[in-house]
């Protein structure tokens, strides 16, 4: 199976400045018990959900207690932090008073929180996923114990069978979202958080099935703006131009698909460790079709502040590919790639055949058409 990073970055989606301003904020409190006597607690925030860009609040605890109080445009989903010792699950707050009460023992759970929406809603949401959540489980066991008995070498067929599971896991958990969706809160923030992860077809329909009231929100109204930027990048569109640089400074072009069969372009960041994971299986791809109609090129996300770090991973392994530099993640931003390393299969007019392809299924594909 394929593993991510989250790279949450520095530029934000271009907003019109008065996109938030007939949203009234409204007041919201929370009242909580903790089984820890000191520490600071962390409530956090989709920040490019909400008008004032809030990322975080903090309260200190003070004996097994803590308040937390801000102000909101609707309902929103949080998580919440204690120092590095626990982190919850997201859960919805509320405007108003609400309680929560939290168990350091159960981190990545969702803790209890007292109001409307938690306590009518979340038991429904939960009855209505325990048989995904329970085939998520089984699978993530089978994919611990073939890694176990292989040494966490896994032969390529059982990769390649891994993969496809994972496949159709994603698309069955996305229907049954679809299925639930209709008026819930948490449901639309659900969507919201798997929008991290890259746009799939399926999320307007999603997004379509819910009330009025959720999409004319301040959140509906960005996450449209994300889902009509991803849907640029789905299966059978012309990949869009992107504005990036090699490191001789020269503009990316998109005649690069057109001198090649098949092009893999693969979004990375130098502190990604699964993006340079693939590097090895990636080269050994390279060396055996590169010279049959198969090119890579890669596009870094990195911060300014980190170019070097990408020239020197460049050199240091020898990754003889194209390189791009797409400055603090700007374009990825823009077309809503957040998870790295993500990639997209080009052919040789410009149009996307895959996403998010793995070296196995790659391979594959590559042996049978080049």
């Amino acid at each position: 199976m394929k593993k991510l990073c989250v790279l949450f970055l520095l530029t934000f989606l271009i907003i019109p400045n008065s996109f938030g301003k007939n949203y009234k904020q409204f007041y919201f409190k929370i009242d909580g018990t903790i089984n820890a006597d000191t520490g600071t607690v962390y409530l956090n925030f989709y920040s490019e959900y909400i008008p004032n860009k809030t990322k975080e609040l903090t309260a200190r605890v003070k004996n097994n207690k803590f308040t937390i109080s801000g102000y909101i445009p609707e309902p929103q989903a949080v998580n919440i932090l204690l120092d590095d010792r626990y982190m919850s699950s997201d859960f919805i707050i509320e405007k108003g008073l609400q309680t929560i009460s939290i168990n350091t023992d159960s981190t990545r759970k969702v803790p209890v929180v007292l109001n409307k929406t938690m306590i009518n809603e979340y038991p429904k949401y939960e009855a209505y996923f325990e048989k995904m959540q329970g085939m998520w489980s089984r699978f993530y066991q089978k994919e611990d114990s073939f890694n176990m008995l292989h040494n966490r070498q896994l032969p390529k067929a059982i990769k390649l069978n891994l993969d496809k599971e994972y496949s159709i896991l994603c698309d069955l958990d996305n229907k049954t979202l679809l299925q639930y969706s209709q008026k819930s809160h948490i449901a639309f923030w659900r969507l919201i958080r798997t929008m991290n992860w890259g746009y799939e077809p399926i999320f307007d329909s999603i997004y379509n099935s819910f009330s009025s009231e959720l999409k004319n929100g301040y959140a509906g109204r960005v996450l449209k703006i994300k889902l009509d930027n991803g849907r640029l990048l789905s299966v059978g569109k012309q990949y869009p131009l992107l504005q990036c640089v090699n490191r001789n400074n020269e503009k990316f072009s998109p005649t690069i698909f057109l001198k090649n069969k098949l092009t893999l372009l693969d979004f990375w960041y130098s502190g990604c460790g699964p993006c340079r994971a693939q590097f090895n299986s990636l080269k050994n791809l390279y060396t055996q079709f590169g010279n049959k109609g198969f090119e890579i090129v890669g596009i870094s996300v990195d911060r300014e502040t980190d170019k070097k770090k990408w020239e020197d991973i460049i050199i240091n392994e020898k990754l003889s590919w194209q390189h791009y530099w797409d400055m603090n993640g700007k374009e990825a931003n823009r077309l809503s790639i957040r998870a790295f390393p993500t990639n997209f299969l080009i052919d040789n007019t410009g149009k996307i055949i895959a996403k998010n392809i793995s070296v196995e299924e790659l391979e594959v594909l590559l042996s049978k058409s080049l």
